[in-house]
């Protein structure tokens, strides 16, 4: 197998890491994709960018495919938004995090949604799920009309 490397780019913006990327990292399970990705965070002058979609599918996986814990999670989320070569919506994930470990019974995306309502002053997120409405203070249970 050939040694992996990244492409040159001719650019100052930030190259964004995937899902497969981030989950080497934190996992280490992949033992050299794992050291290339490391190489790249820890390089002098490292600067990518992570999406929140990405960071949805790390926590997706993390906990319905490696069986880890949200407080195990939650702490690897935030290891990676606040790592210094990593750019990210870096307030909006901690906080939809700290709600998806606080709220054991609401989905990630549930968490994202009514933090992302919140923030953005679109409030209230308006749902059909009760179990979201109940525990999120920016969400509001849209009933039919009787």
């Amino acid at each position: 197998m050939g040694s992996m490397r990244l492409a040159s780019r001719g650019s100052e913006m930030p190259a964004t890491l995937d899902t497969n990327l981030l989950l080497r990292l934190v996992l280490g399970d992949v033992p050299e994709q794992y050291q290339v990705v490391r190489d790249l965070v820890t390089r002098a002058g490292a600067h990518y960018r992570v999406t929140d979609t990405a960071i949805s599918e790390v926590v997706h996986a993390l906990t319905h495919h490696y069986d880890l814990s949200r407080p195990q999670v939650a702490e690897i989320v935030r290891a990676l938004v606040t790592d210094p070569s990593i750019e990210a919506n870096k307030v909006l994930l901690d906080a939809a995090i700290s709600q998806f470990e606080a709220h054991p019974a609401l989905s990630y995306t549930d968490c994202y949604l009514a933090e992302e309502a919140h923030m953005s002053g679109n409030e209230p997120l308006l749902t059909f799920d009760k179990k979201l409405a109940k525990q999120h203070a920016s969400a509001e249970l849209v009933t039919s009309r009787k």
